[in-house]
């Protein structure tokens, strides 16, 4: 039995409306791993795998494109399952700029 690590994933969502700036989501997943590198891989690969397309409301095809792994965290724990999500939520891009931007000591 491995490790515990949560992988915390970014997605954008992209559309055929060339207005439109696009919504983020940011996903927390829970990994068992031997290592913190082959839960980072985890997270990619689960990242790839959940990038769909579908048809809007509007009748216009809205993509969600995996981004990029911002973190693994090595967290403890007993009877959790593998590739559970933990937490999501929608971001502007502002946002998502700023989460992104990492704070500098000074």
């Amino acid at each position: 039995m491995g490790m515990w690590f949560v992988g915390n994933i970014f997605f954008r969502s992209a559309h055929e409306d060339p207005c439109d700036d696009g919504l983020w989501e940011e996903r927390f997943v829970l990994l068992e791993c031997e290592t913190q590198a082959e839960a980072m891989k985890w997270a990619i690969k689960i990242g790839k795998d959940e990038e769909h397309s579908y048809m809007a409301a509007t009748g216009k095809n809205v993509k969600w494109i995996f981004d990029s792994v911002n973190r693994v965290y090595p967290i403890e724990g007993d009877h959790l399952t593998h590739g559970a999500e933990l937490f999501s939520r929608f971001l502007r891009k502002s946002e998502i700029k700023s989460l992104k931007t990492p704070f500098e000591e000074k």
